[in-house]
């Protein structure tokens, strides 16, 4: 593509979490530029002009990793193998963890960090754990990643 696009807008379309094909964050290749789109339509355009521009070249976008291509199951185990944590909140945090993966809800485990005091640590961790695969993600896709 020989595209260069701003790091902070990668993150932040990893952090859209959309399963869906037609929603979420999505790479113009013509311009670098990312947008949100939902249905197959801009989103994020209050001009009509350039929302029909936009929606017009839909089907050329490329839509951007997110969190749903991600096992957040698996972040999960590897944060509670790592956290700066004792014991105790360990076997806690390992219970939730199983907990949340057999009712697929990762919102069970957060709940149980964040009540361990662990938000931040785990924040940085998954914001780490992101950036791993944007860059991968780029490094596939020939996107240069813009340091800014």
């Amino acid at each position: 593509m020989g595209l260069s696009v701003p790091l902070s807008y990668l993150m932040d379309a990893i952090d859209s979490e959309s399963e869906f094909e037609d929603y979420g964050y999505f790479l113009d290749p013509a311009t670098g530029a990312v947008h949100l789109l939902w249905d197959m339509r801009a989103d994020d355009s209050d001009d009509p002009a350039l929302f029909e521009e936009l929606s017009a070249r839909i089907d050329d976008f490329v839509k951007l990793p997110d969190r749903s291509t991600t096992d957040l199951y698996e972040r999960a185990r590897a944060f509670t193998e790592q956290a700066a944590i004792d014991e105790r909140g360990r076997k806690k945090l390992e219970k939730a963890c199983k907990k949340a993966a057999r009712k697929k809800n990762i919102s069970l485990f957060l709940a149980e960090a964040n009540a361990l005091g662990l938000h931040d640590q785990q924040q940085t961790y998954w914001d780490a754990c992101d950036e791993s695969t944007i860059r991968q993600w780029c490094t596939t896709n020939g996107i240069e990643i813009r340091e800014e």
